[in-house]
């Protein structure tokens, strides 16, 4: 029997706003089977030896930059971890321990997690001996990490022997990066100690954060990591969308077909990058046009989810300007300078030097609210990263829409706006007086960036309005540019036979840097 679409399911999904609610995740799964046979070779060698101390120097690093996936990915670890603790023919267990604020990691809020988790197992392990197994095991290291003031897990008074068997604790730890900058806190400390070995208890730290993770953990720590302990997260690949698609379908049971879930599956391969944030922004949006069409896939509007998206797209890339919000440009003008190519550290260092020392940036006024824009600002931030497929040191923009986003705030707001497809806010700027042929740092008019992203009715609207691909072409005129001809037919197609749309609909987020 079919099951019915699931809308409440799809509505929590969409008001939680809970990054680590994210059933349908898939991909990495070679890096959760390392996870995985690493946390069980841990508690092996423990189970033949107490004393021979199994997890000092495993600890592993996950990291990327922003959107790149990491806490979805240690929430998917996690709940491996638990559906194999309910698995009776698994005898090698995982205990998952979450901990989402290392800035606070102390011995006693470590002591406190681990109780939390106590209770938050109890209500999802269903067999009763691996139960008692889990707590027994948790509450042993509770004992051990609580002691006072920090002193660490050598205060235990009781027999190592009670940790039970064949049972590992693999310690989760999420956004590393924010650990203070002091090699006297305790959050060192308690990374010092977890990387030594915990006292020879077999705990498997896995610390995830932001491409600069492992340098700060360098200056602050001064591990040594093992050979393949650093994992630089990658986008996904398309089949790995396309399953991630196919498990969002299956969870809130869609209404759809393997021939229509396929194509949309393309499509949104097509829109994402391969990045896991916009992905799960991009099945959000789907899930508002499905929440209207009552689950059914075939007659949800296409433009209407990648309206949606793109949406919460440019709110996502908003937020990487943080505290430049006010004078966005001149990261902008940075993004512009580097170009598609791959650079290197001293160049990027050099093109930022350049930047800010402009006579516009330079002024007292303005450059105080600039002072913190430097290399490591735009690699925490996402803007750049580092090429792991090259030789050498390169870096680049990891996500080609973010960089011609970054590029468009270096003209008027109605290019970054182009994003949009928001027409109503587009005539309000006009009426401002802002100039519809302006350029930005790469040349582009708004009317360039809407047919670039392919947004119709938008670029007919500008069209209307005076608007040019090439301000410079003196034959762009209304009637004479075929490329605008094409746009003139609205560049909406309607509903293909399979009622999903046309796929000149499709969102290109990797616009061509060469014109």
């Amino acid at each position: 029997m079919t099951k019915s679409f699931d809308a409440e399911g799809i509505h929590r999904f969409l008001t939680k706003k809970d990054r680590m609610i994210n059933p349908f995740f898939t991909g990495r799964k070679e890096l959760q089977s390392t996870i995985e046979f690493n946390s069980k070779i841990i508690g092996q060698d423990y189970l033949k030896d107490p004393n021979s101390n199994p997890a000092a120097g495993e600890t592993t690093i996950i990291q990327g930059p922003p959107g790149i996936g990491k806490t979805s990915l240690l929430e998917k670890i996690r709940q491996n971890c638990i559906e194999q603790l309910n698995d009776d023919a698994v005898n090698d267990k995982i205990i998952p321990v979450m901990i989402a604020d290392p800035a606070n990691l102390t011995f006693n809020y470590l002591g406190t997690r681990i109780q939390e988790t106590i209770s938050e197992l109890d209500n999802k392990i269903t067999i009763a001996k691996v139960k008692e197994k889990v707590g027994m095991a948790l509450r042993k290291i509770s004992s051990v990490s609580a002691f006072g003031a920090g002193v660490g897990w050598e205060n235990s008074s009781e027999d190592k022997l009670v940790f039970p068997k064949n049972y590992t604790i693999l310690l989760l730890v999420d956004e590393i990066q924010s650990i203070p900058p002091d090699k006297q806190s305790d959050q060192t400390k308690v990374i010092h100690r977890l990387h030594s070995g915990s006292n020879r208890y077999p705990i498997f730290p896995v610390l995830a954060g932001l491409s600069n993770s492992v340098d700060i953990l360098q200056k602050v720590v001064s591990p040594r990591f093992g050979r393949g302990a650093v994992y630089n997260l990658q986008p996904l690949t398309l089949e790995e969308v396309k399953k991630s698609l196919g498990k969002f379908i299956d969870h809130f049971h869609v209404k759809s077909t393997p021939g229509l879930t396929s194509e949309w599956g393309d499509r949104i391969g097509k829109w994402v990058d391969g990045w896991p944030k916009h992905l799960e922004n991009t099945l959000a949006a789907l899930g508002h046009e499905l929440m209207a069409t009552e689950g059914k896939l075939s007659a949800v509007d296409v433009p209407a989810v990648k309206d949606r998206a793109t949406q919460f797209r440019v709110e996502y890339y908003e937020t990487r300007f943080e505290s430049f919000k006010s004078v966005k440009k001149i990261i902008g003008e940075i993004m512009a300078e580097m170009g598609p190519k791959p650079r290197s550290g001293e160049e990027i260092l050099e093109i930022i030097g350049k930047t800010i020392e402009k006579p516009q940036w330079a002024t007292n006024t303005i450059k105080p609210k600039i002072e913190g824009l430097d290399f490591d600002y735009l690699h925490r931030y996402g803007f750049i990263e580092e090429v792991h497929d090259l030789p050498g040191t390169l870096y680049h923009c990891p996500i080609p829409s973010l960089h011609s986003y970054a590029v468009a705030t270096t003209g008027s707001p109605l290019h970054t706006l182009a994003y949009t497809n928001d027409i109503e806010s587009f005539r309000k700027l006009l009426d401002l007086g802002y100039d519809i042929n302006g350029l930005d740092a790469w040349g582009r008019t708004p009317l360039r960036i809407a047919s670039e992203i392919n947004w119709g009715k938008l670029a007919l609207y500008m069209f209307e309005k005076g608007a040019m691909l090439d301000p410079s072409q003196k034959d762009s005129t209304k009637g004479n540019n075929p490329e605008i001809n094409h746009l003139a037919k609205d560049h909406v197609p309607d509903k293909s036979p399979s009622g999903s749309g046309g796929d000149d609909n499709d969102f290109n987020p990797s616009p061509d840097f060469g014109m």
